[in-house]
C-alpha cells in the first residue's frame, strides 16, 4: 500500500512538472480606460522576449506564453505602458484590460513658484526642459546644459577651463547691476546653479514675465529658474551606475609668428615710428637659424613657440562616477547620489575635481502626513595658476628662450619667462565646501487642502590657498641674475564661512463647485537670512618656497583682515487661480517683502501680477476643427523687484584704514576711521513692470506644439552714482534714478511622432530682446561699451573709421587724433564737423550683446539605439575682434598674431595691396589712434555651432523572473563639434581675449542599471 502511494505521489509532481514546462495559452480584450473602447493595434510582448501578438479591430487578442514567462508587457502609442503579471490570467477566460492615455505636452505637470500646475492651465510665461535635455548634454556644469536650451534664456561663455561656469540672462538686460536669475533647488534658493549636479536634475523650469515670477516678489525681477531634483517613487528598486571619460581639445587657438619674421615686424614698427633703421640688422636674421645652433646660450634670440610649449598636453582629460540607489516602498522612499567628476587642463597646474552627494527621503507617516527629509553634500577643489598662461604665452614673443641648454630656466624677457612661471610661480587653491539640508512637512487634514513647513540650513566652509613664488633665475654662464618674475615669495590664506537659512509655511487649497469652476488659493510666509564672515592672512618672504604655511613667512612682511555681513528677508505671499470650465482662466499673485538691506520705513514693497488665459479650442464652435488639438491666449502684467544692492547702502558707513603721522620725530602708523560715501536714507527696490501677450497651440493630434511670446519690460528707479556739491566731501552715493526699457519676442516649437519602430522628436526656438536706456538723469556710464540715455545697455561706443590712410597726402589737412597720425593708420569721420578729432566725435555703434538667439534638437529611438543632436547658435552680434587676433606688440614688445600677417598697410606692399589691406600699419607711436573704439575692429559675431552629438546603444542584461529592467546603455557624445561663424579661423566666437580656449570634448560612457 505504501508503495501505490510513493507511485501516485510521484506522478503526481510529474504531471506538474510535466505541465510547467509546456506552452500556456491566454486570451484578452484590452480597451481605453476613459472611453471603454476596444484599441486595436496594442501590443502584447512576453516579458524578456522580442515577439508577441497585436490586438484586432475589436481589441481582443490570443497569445501562446513560453514557459519561465511571469508577465506580459503591454505597450501602444499615446498610452502609458503597462506590465501585467502572467497569474492573473485565467486560461479559456479571456481578462479585460483598461489603458490609460498618456499625458501629452500639454497635460504635463509643470514646476511653479510654490506649487505646481498642468502646462495647459498656465497663464504666464514659462518654459521646462527635462532630465534628458539637462544630463544628456554631458557637462560638467547646469549652465552650459542651459545654452540654446530654452527661448528667452541667454547663456554666454568666455572660456572653457575645468570648471567655468556661463553667464545667464533670461530675457535680456532688466538693470545695470546683478542680471542674474534667481536660482531655487527644491524651493531653496541657492546662490549657483552650478551647484547642483547635473544628475540629479528631474525638470528645470524658468519663469520669464512678471505673472509667473510676482510671486517672488523682491527677487524676481531678472527671471526664476526653478529646479527639482529626482526622487524615488513608490515601487521602485533600482541602482544606477556611470562612468564617462572623455578628453578635450581647443575649438581654435590663435597663431603667432616665428622669430625671424617677429624680428622684421619689428624692424618695420621701429622703422614706421621714425627710427633710421630697426633693431635687428638683416644679416642677424639671414643668419639666426645657424647662430641659435651654434651658440644656444650665447645667441641671445630664440624660436620658441610659448603656446605649444606650455600646453603640455594635446587632449585634457575629463571623467564623471555617478552612483544612485533608489528605494521606494509604500511607506518610505529614498533617492541616494554620489557623483565625482574630474576635469584636467592642458597642463598640470590647472583642474577642477568635484565631490557630490545628495540624499532625498519621503516619508509617509500618515495617510495624510508626508515628511520630507533631504540632505547634500558638495565638495569642490580648483587649482589655478598664479598668472594666466594663456595671457603670457601670447604676448611674449618666440624670440625669447626658454631654456638653457643644460635644461636652466632662461631669463627670458627680464625673468619673465612664462614656463617657469606656470611650473614653479606657484598656485591658486580654492576648497569649497557646501552642506545643505530640508525638512518639509505636508499635511492634508481635508480633501483639497495641504499644509506644508519648511526649514532648509545651507552652510559653506570655504578656503583659499595662493601661493605665489619668487623664482631666482641665473645667467646663460650660470651666474646668479638679479632678475626674478617678483619682489618676494608670498602667501595668501583666506576662510570665509556663511549660513543661509530658508522657512517657509504654506497653505494650498483647490477645488472644483458648480459646474465647470475651478478655484485654487495659496498662501504663505518666508523667511531668509544669511550672515558671513571672511578672514585674510598673509605673509611673504619665505625663505622655504615648498613650504606654503603662514609661520615660514617672515614676521616683518605680514597683514591680515577681516569682514562680516548679514542681511534678511521677511515676505507674505498668495496667489488666486479660477478657471471656468478649462476655458477661462484668471490668475492673480501678491507679495509682500521686507528686507534688511534698507532703512526700515523703505523696506516695505509689494509686487502683483496679474494673468488671464482664453483656451480657445475648448469652444464648441472649434470642436470640429479636427487638425487643431489645442489652442490658447495668454495675457499678463505685473511688478517684480530688485534687492540685490548690497547691504545697508542707507547708512553712514565708516572706511577704516592706516595712516603715517610724524610724532617726536618718529614716523608711527595709526589706525583711522572716515565716512567716504554720503548716505542716502531713502534708497530703494528696483522695480521692473512686465506686459506679456502669449500663445499656445498644439496641431495634430498634439505632434506638433507651438507657443510664442512678445514682451516689454520696463525698470525704474535703477541705483545711479548721481553727481553731489564737491563741498559736502564725500564720494558719489547711489540714488534711484535711472529707467530703461527692454522688449523682446520668443518663439518654441516641437514635433513628435513615430514611424514605424522609430520615435522622432525636433525642436526649435528662437528669441531676440533690445534694451534702451530711458532716463540716467543726465549721467554717463563711458567707456568703449558705454550706457546711457538713448543707447543700449553696455552698447558699443567709439568713433566711425573711414578705412585707412593710404598716402601721407590724404592726412594733409584731415581731421586726425593726433600729430601721430599717418599713411597706414586708421581714418576717422569728423562727426561733429568742427576739423579735428576728439571724444565729441564718438558715437553709438551698435548693442554688444547677441540677438537673435536660436537652437534645435532633434531625438531619435530605433529599438535599442538613441540619437541626439543638439544645434545653438546667434543670428547677430556686433563682436570685437579679440587683442590677442589682431592687435601687435602688446605692452610695447609683444608677439605677432598669424592674422594679420599679408593683410595690414605695410610700406614694402603695392598701391593695390595696401587699398586692399585689412588692418593698420605696425607703430606703437599710433596705438592710441589705431585701437581706439570704432567701428573698425567690429565684425558680425553671429555664429552656428553644433552643441551636442550623442549616440546611445542599450544592452539588456540577463534577466530573472520576468524582470526586464536591467540594462547597460553605452553611449559616444561630443560637444562643441563645429561651428561656422565670421570671425578669424584662428579664433572661436564666444573666447575672450587671452583666455583658456574654448574646447571640444568627445566622450564615452556606460550606464548600467539593476
Amino acid at each position: 500500500m505504501k508503495k501505490k502511494q510513493l507511485i501516485l505521489l510521484f506522478l503526481l509532481v510529474l504531471t506538474a512538472v510535466i505541465s510547467r514546462s509546456q506552452n500556456r495559452t491566454i486570451s484578452g480584450r484590452i480597451i481605453d480606460s476613459a472611453s471603454q473602447q476596444a484599441l486595436s493595434g496594442v501590443s502584447i510582448v512576453p516579458a524578456g522576449s522580442t515577439t508577441g501578438t497585436q490586438t484586432d479591430s475589436d481589441g481582443r487578442f490570443q497569445l501562446t506564453v513560453p514557459p519561465g514567462i511571469s508577465s506580459l508587457l503591454i505597450t501602444m502609442t499615446n498610452y502609458q505602458s503597462l506590465r501585467i503579471a502572467l497569474d492573473q490570467f485565467v486560461e479559456g477566460s479571456p481578462l479585460t484590460i483598461s489603458l490609460t492615455r498618456a499625458a501629452t505636452e500639454m497635460e504635463q505637470v509643470i514646476v511653479v513658484g510654490y506649487g505646481t500646475q498642468r502646462k495647459k492651465d498656465l497663464t504666464g510665461a514659462v518654459s521646462t526642459i527635462s532630465a534628458e535635455d539637462v544630463g544628456g548634454r554631458q557637462t560638467v556644469q547646469v549652465s552650459e546644459a542651459l545654452q540654446g536650451a530654452v527661448a528667452g534664456v541667454s547663456v554666454t561663455r568666455g572660456s572653457g577651463a575645468p570648471g567655468a561656469s556661463a553667464n545667464i540672462l533670461v530675457r535680456g538686460i532688466t538693470t545695470l547691476g546683478t542680471n542674474s536669475p534667481l536660482i531655487i533647488v527644491d524651493g531653496i534658493p541657492v546662490s549657483s546653479i552650478d551647484n547642483v549636479n547635473p544628475n540629479d536634475v528631474a525638470s528645470l523650469t524658468v519663469l520669464k514675465d512678471a505673472a509667473s515670477a510676482a510671486i517672488y516678489g523682491s527677487r524676481g525681477a531678472a527671471g526664476v529658474i526653478l529646479i527639482t531634483t529626482k526622487r524615488a517613487k513608490s515601487g521602485q528598486a533600482q541602482m544606477e551606475y556611470t562612468y564617462e571619460y572623455g578628453v578635450q581639445r581647443p575649438t581654435r587657438l590663435p597663431e603667432f609668428v616665428n622669430g625671424p619674421d617677429y624680428m622684421r615686424y619689428f624692424n618695420e614698427q621701429q622703422t614706421n615710428d621714425g627710427a633710421t633703421a630697426g633693431s635687428y640688422p638683416q644679416a642677424f636674421i639671414d643668419n639666426f637659424a645657424d647662430s641659435n645652433r651654434l651658440n644656444p646660450d650665447q645667441f641671445p634670440f630664440a624660436n620658441t613657440n610659448w603656446q605649444e610649449l606650455l600646453m603640455e598636453r594635446n587632449l585634457a582629460p575629463r571623467q564623471r562616477h555617478d552612483l544612485v540607489f533608489t528605494m521606494g516602498t509604500g511607506k518610505l522612499k529614498t533617492k541616494a547620489s554620489m557623483g565625482y567628476t574630474s576635469a584636467g587642463s592642458f597642463f598640470d597646474q590647472q583642474k577642477f575635481d568635484r565631490y557630490q552627494v545628495r540624499i532625498n527621503n519621503d516619508l509617509q507617516v500618515m495617510d495624510n502626513l508626508l515628511v520630507s527629509l533631504d540632505m547634500g553634500y558638495r565638495r569642490v577643489y580648483q587649482e589655478n595658476p598664479i598668472s594666466n598662461p594663456f595671457y603670457e604665452a601670447r604676448v611674449m614673443p618666440s624670440i625669447y628662450d626658454d631654456f638653457y641648454s643644460d635644461g636652466r630656466y632662461a631669463l627670458s624677457k627680464d625673468g619673465r619667462n612664462p614656463v617657469a612661471q606656470l611650473r614653479e610661480g606657484g598656485s591658486d587653491e580654492a576648497y569649497l565646501n557646501q552642506l545643505t539640508g530640508r525638512l518639509s512637512l505636508q499635511y492634508r487634514p481635508l480633501k483639497g487642502l495641504t499644509l506644508t513647513a519648511l526649514v532648509a540650513p545651507t552652510l559653506d566652509f570655504n578656503k583659499g590657498k595662493r601661493f605665489s613664488k619668487r623664482i631666482d633665475f641665473t645667467n646663460p654662464d650660470g651666474t646668479p641674475s638679479s632678475l626674478s618674475n617678483i619682489p618676494r615669495t608670498i602667501l595668501t590664506e583666506t576662510r570665509q564661512e556663511s549660513t543661509s537659512i530658508t522657512g517657509q509655511l504654506l497653505a494650498d487649497y483647490s477645488t472644483e463647485f458648480g459646474e465647470g469652476h475651478s478655484l485654487g488659493v495659496l498662501g504663505g510666509y518666508e523667511e531668509l537670512y544669511f550672515s558671513d564672515e571672511n578672514t585674510m592672512a598673509s605673509r611673504s618672504g619665505f625663505a622655504l618656497t615648498d613650504f606654503p604655511y603662514l609661520n615660514a613667512g617672515s614676521q616683518e612682511f605680514r597683514d591680515n583682515s577681516g569682514t562680516a555681513s548679514e542681511n534678511a528677508l521677511r515676505s507674505f505671499f498668495g496667489r488666486l487661480q479660477y478657471n471656468y470650465k478649462n476655458k477661462y482662466y484668471l490668475q492673480g499673485n501678491l507679495r509682500y517683502d521686507q528686507s534688511s538691506r534698507f532703512a526700515a520705513q523703505y523696506r516695505d514693497a509689494l509686487f502683483p501680477s496679474i494673468a488671464a488665459g482664453w483656451t480657445i479650442s475648448e469652444e464648441g464652435f472649434m470642436q470640429s476643427v479636427n487638425w487643431l488639438s489645442f489652442l490658447k491666449l495668454r495675457a499678463s502684467y505685473g511688478s517684480v523687484g530688485n534687492e540685490r544692492i548690497g547691504n545697508y547702502p542707507y547708512q553712514s558707513l565708516i572706511a577704516f584704514s592706516n595712516a603715517l603721522f610724524y610724532q617726536n620725530g618718529v614716523v608711527v602708523p595709526l589706525n583711522g576711521g572716515a565716512q567716504q560715501v554720503y548716505a542716502v536714507e531713502n534708497i530703494s527696490w528696483e522695480t521692473t513692470k512686465t506686459t506679456n501677450i502669449g500663445l499656445d497651440a498644439s496641431f495634430f493630434s498634439n505632434r506638433l506644439s507651438v507657443s510664442a511670446d512678445y514682451y516689454q519690460k520696463k525698470t525704474r528707479d535703477i541705483l545711479l552714482s548721481l553727481d553731489i556739491p564737491l563741498f559736502i566731501g564725500f564720494d558719489k552715493p547711489s540714488q534711484n534714478a535711472g529707467t530703461m526699457e527692454v522688449k523682446g519676442w520668443e518663439l518654441e516649437t516641437s514635433w513628435r511622432d513615430k514611424v514605424g519602430k522609430l520615435r522622432y522628436t525636433i525642436g526649435f526656438n528662437l528669441s531676440d530682446s533690445k534694451s534702451k536706456i530711458l532716463d540716467m538723469r543726465g549721467t554717463q556710464i563711458l567707456g568703449a561699451q558705454s550706457t546711457f540715455e538713448g543707447s543700449e545697455f553696455n552698447e558699443w561706443f567709439g568713433y566711425r573709421s573711414n578705412g585707412l590712410y593710404q598716402t601721407i597726402e590724404d592726412t594733409v589737412g584731415s581731421p586726425r587724433l593726433n600729430n601721430n597720425v599717418t599713411a597706414g593708420d586708421v581714418r576717422y569721420e569728423d562727426v561733429n564737423k568742427d576739423g579735428r578729432i576728439t571724444p565729441d566725435d564718438r558715437v553709438l555703434l551698435g548693442g554688444s550683446l547677441p540677438r537673435y538667439l536660436y537652437g534645435a534638437t532633434i531625438r531619435l529611438e530605433y529599438n535599442r539605439f538613441d540619437f541626439g543632436l543638439v544645434v545653438q547658435g546667434v543670428g547677430k552680434r556686433n563682436s570685437r575682434l579679440n587683442e590677442d587676433l589682431v592687435r601687435p606688440f602688446a605692452e610695447a614688445f609683444g608677439n605677432v598674431p598669424n592674422d594679420i600677417v599679408g593683410k595690414f598697410w605695410s610700406r614694402n606692399n603695392s598701391a593695390e595691396q595696401n587699398m586692399a589691406a585689412r588692418y593698420p600699419r605696425l607703430s606703437t607711436r599710433s596705438l592710441g589712434n589705431n585701437y581706439e573704439m570704432s567701428d573698425f575692429w567690429l565684425i558680425n559675431g553671429a555664429y552656428f555651432r553644433m552643441k551636442n552629438i550623442t549616440l546611445g546603444y542599450t544592452i539588456p542584461l540577463p534577466a530573472r523572473n520576468g524582470n526586464t529592467g536591467k540594462t547597460c546603455r553605452v553611449y559616444f557624445s561630443a560637444n562643441d563639434v563645429w561651428t561656422i561663424s565670421n570671425f578669424p579661423r584662428y579664433a572661436d566666437p564666444e573666447s575672450n581675449s587671452y583666455s583658456y580656449p574654448i574646447v571640444t570634448t568627445m566622450m564615452v560612457g556606460a550606464t548600467i542599471r539593476l
